[in-house]
């Protein structure tokens, strides 16, 4: 159901265009000193730090690092979520050193290539990863190694200095253009890259991203912080928001944070949403009340074309599930299915879509909350010019990347004078929505000469009921999914073995992709079915490795 308010664009939120983030610190502290900017829990307590204190952290632990001599190098930084991740990724740019994320899920090995691959000097860690700082430190990998635990003291001795170099920390110039991060791709198709990014490819990107979107009240932050998605909208977005940003550690305690914090708003990938959206049905189903939510559904549904909006009485006990206060999220990383975005607006919590891509910085598009479209991620930011070429999406601007590390082969193949192929298929629409139909290098390619997107069939697999998570990928020159079930709630499952309702699931998964079939070209048909016993292998933003 398309709303009125969805049939007409309108001016662009305003917002002052930032060019790096020094400015950025130094205007909040300014003008909301007192304002809270980061939460997080700290022995079952709020710990609040306010924008003046976050200039005052940032800038005691950058002119910490310049007493060390440390400027012009890598410094690779290692850890979970904190606000002492944040704090590092900002005072180690701000004092003229490269800031080298690292994904703290990976294995040993793969974190000792990428750390000798990305030249990196010193390492910044979590005290969980003290043994990894140790081994390297002592192996001469690194020159030093800081554990996150002792920064009161580091903050200490950083600000022990003159109110001159104080004022000269503030005052001095930066040089915007030149990289300040180096960011490793996910990788769900091949080796990670390392993309460069300066201070203005990232707040470019993050203010004409806030032009597109308006946002009110209390953030929750749990993405992984060492990708760009996480760290552009969920940071230095809200930071241009003045928004306080409630930091939750990982997925396990989401659920927990959104109690303590009570967001507004959140940014999430698909596999958080879909989390989401099935645990109301979930609930739902264990109350015995299945039936009389698709009824209050269908009745909130028809008042609210009827122009009475009746979700947040209606639907007051579902949304306390997610702290009462959640009226909006943010959806990117992967495309997200059109229906999990329909069932949460449907009680009351609007989803849009959004597009991006590391070496974008990342956003590239994203709907607005007053001027959308289903199954499109969005309109273009501002700053993204966007060409669909031979079916690609190229995109130019100047969030584009600085290039990959070490890798000019691997750059040249992406940029051509200034454009950088994405390397998605898509198209745009007459009013300027860019739809994302597929990746490039997934397309199957038959024997007929046909090309097949598996995305498109993903998509459609993945709305049938008890689906967990799908793949669909040319087999033996046939087109096959390979599927990974929920095991499902029966009325009757008490008097039946697990294996007998698994086998009744995966029938009625399998009517349900013949009746599909029925629908599609015949060279589009889904001609195998394979289940797994076990989830497909991801990265860390939840998307599965192909």
């Amino acid at each position: 159901m398309e709303r009125k308010k969805n049939s007409k664009n309108y001016p662009l939120y305003e917002h002052p265009d930032f060019i790096n983030l020094k400015q950025l610190v130094v205007e909040n502290a300014i003008c909301v000193p007192d304002k809270s900017a980061f939460q997080y829990l700290a022995q079952k307590r709020i710990e609040n730090v306010t924008y003046g204190q976050f200039y005052e952290d940032v800038m005691n632990f950058s002119l910490f690092l310049r007493q060390k001599g440390f400027r012009d190098i890598k410094i690779a930084l290692l850890g979970e979520n904190s606000y002492e991740w944040i704090l590092s990724y900002f005072a180690v740019v701000l004092s003229g050193n490269v800031i080298v994320p690292m994904d703290r899920m990976l294995p040993d090995d793969e974190l000792d290539g990428l750390l000798a691959f990305c030249d990196a000097s010193v390492l910044i860690h979590s005290d969980m990863y003290a043994d990894i700082g140790r081994k390297l430190l002592g192996e001469g990998r690194v020159w030093e190694t800081f554990n996150m635990k002792d920064y009161p003291s580091l903050l200490k001795e950083g600000g022990a200095v003159s109110q001159a170099e104080k004022d000269s920390f503030r005052n001095g110039e930066v040089d915007a253009d030149a990289v300040c991060s180096i960011i490793f791709t996910s990788g769900t198709t091949g080796k990670p890259k390392g993309v460069m990014l300066s201070q203005r490819n990232l707040m470019v990107d993050a203010t004409n991203s806030c032009k597109n979107v308006c946002f009110s009240g209390a953030s929750l932050f749990t993405l992984p912080l060492h990708h760009t998605f996480a760290l552009t909208a969920g940071i230095i977005m809200m930071l241009i928001y003045r928004l306080p940003i409630c930091i939750s550690k990982n997925l396990r305690t989401f659920k927990s944070d959104m109690q303590v914090f009570k967001p507004h708003h959140m940014f999430l990938v698909p596999l958080y949403v879909e989390t989401l959206y099935k645990s109301v049905w979930e609930n739902a189903r264990r109350q015995k009340k299945e039936s009389a939510l698709k009824v209050l559904i269908f009745f909130s549904d028809l008042a609210r074309k009827c122009g009475l909006d009746l979700r947040k009485k209606l639907f007051h006990s579902i949304l306390e599930q997610f702290g009462g206060n959640l009226e909006l999220i943010i959806s990117g990383g992967a495309p997200l299915p059109a229906n999990f975005a329909d069932g949460m607006e449907a009680i009351g919590i609007q989803v849009l879509n959004g597009y991006g891509i590391t070496e974008c910085s990342p956003v590239i598009a994203v709907n607005r909350n007053e001027y959308y479209r289903k199954n499109s991620v969005g309109l273009p930011l501002a700053c993204c010019e966007i060409k669909i070429q031979d079916g690609e999406i190229w995109v130019k601007g100047p969030n584009i990347m600085q290039g990959y590390y070490h890798d000019e082969a691997a750059t040249r193949e992406v940029l051509m004078e200034g454009w950088f192929k994405t390397g998605d298929l898509g198209y745009l629409d007459e009013k300027g929505f860019l739809y994302v139909t597929g990746r490039k290098k997934n397309l199957i390619i038959l024997g007929n000469g046909e090309n097949v997107s598996p995305e498109e069939l993903e998509e459609k697999i993945q709305n049938i009921e008890n689906v967990r998570e799908v793949l669909v990928y040319e087999k033996e020159g046939s087109i096959a999914a390979e599927i990974y079930a929920e095991d499902g709630i029966w009325e009757e499952s008490q008097e039946k073995t697990r294996e007998e309702i698994q086998e009744r699931i995966q029938i009625g998964i399998e009517e349900k992709i013949a009746e599909m079939n029925r629908g599609l070209p015949t060279y589009k048909r889904v001609q195998k079915v394979i289940f797994r016993k076990f989830e497909f292998e991801k990265t860390t933003t939840k998307k599965i490795k192909r």
